[in-house]
């Protein structure tokens, strides 16, 4: 079982105050940039990857409760950053390449 580094976690009244999508190559690479509102300050953090980063975006903006997180150890050079949207009790998992705290 992977291990994983919780990046960046969030939940109501916590939320996504900004958000801004950019495709940076031809071939699909998607960034996003998110602004969370956590208590009393703001929270930068940019991801980036293929495929599944579009699909969730949505479920980024709507979930109860947001998990970003990285795993560890795993050899792999893509596809090691989890996101978790919660909503009613129902996760859905995403999978990107990178995500960096601004």
């Amino acid at each position: 079982m992977s291990e994983y580094k919780t990046l960046l976690e969030f939940s109501r009244p916590e939320y996504v105050k900004e958000l801004n999508a950019s495709r940076v190559q031809e071939q699909g690479l998607l960034k996003v940039w998110l602004q969370v509102r956590k208590e009393h300050s703001l929270v930068d953090i940019e991801l980036s990857g293929y495929g599944q980063l579009g699909e969730a975006i949505g479920p980024l903006l709507n979930s109860e409760r947001v998990i970003i997180s990285r795993e560890l150890n795993s050899g792999k050079e893509f596809g090691t950053i989890k996101i978790e949207c919660w909503v009613d009790d129902r996760c859905s998992e995403f999978i990107c390449d990178a995500a960096a705290l601004i």
